[in-house]
């Protein structure tokens, strides 16, 4: 039986999904939703380098391997570098959501308002 998301669909599925984030954020005018369309955006490029660091078609091994006599068989050894920047790539989205979230609060406490459109228009009219 086929199912729609084999590894070869996920690529394009992680892509697809960055296309439509970053077209949700260019076009999305509370910055409530931008903040969301920033999140699927970084998650969707975490999923294609996962998906680049996969070896063949079946789920690869982890790069540390404990038996030796699996050293033989490289071939279906994942690749460790897309792990490495899939961590550092989460944990830099962390960060820079947790300072959107908090430029956000301050400038809807002083504002009143999420809608980028109002704040556009206070842009030289801040005290």
């Amino acid at each position: 039986m086929a199912t729609l998301l084999h590894y070869e669909n996920m690529e394009i599925f992680a892509l697809a999904l960055f296309f439509i984030s970053f077209f949700g954020l260019i076009t999305s005018r509370n910055m409530i939703k931008s903040i969301v369309f920033i999140m699927v955006l970084q998650t969707s490029v975490v999923m294609f380098w996962l998906m680049l660091g996969r070896v063949g078609q079946d789920l690869p091994m982890p790069p540390i391997i404990y038996d030796p006599d699996m050293l033989n068989d490289m071939a279906a050894i994942a690749d460790p570098l897309p792990q490495a920047l899939t961590l550092t790539a989460i944990i830099i989205g962390f960060a820079v959501i947790a300072i959107i979230i908090t430029m956000m609060n301050v400038l809807t406490r002083k504002h009143g308002t999420a809608d980028w459109a109002k704040l556009e228009t206070l842009e030289g009219h801040v005290e």
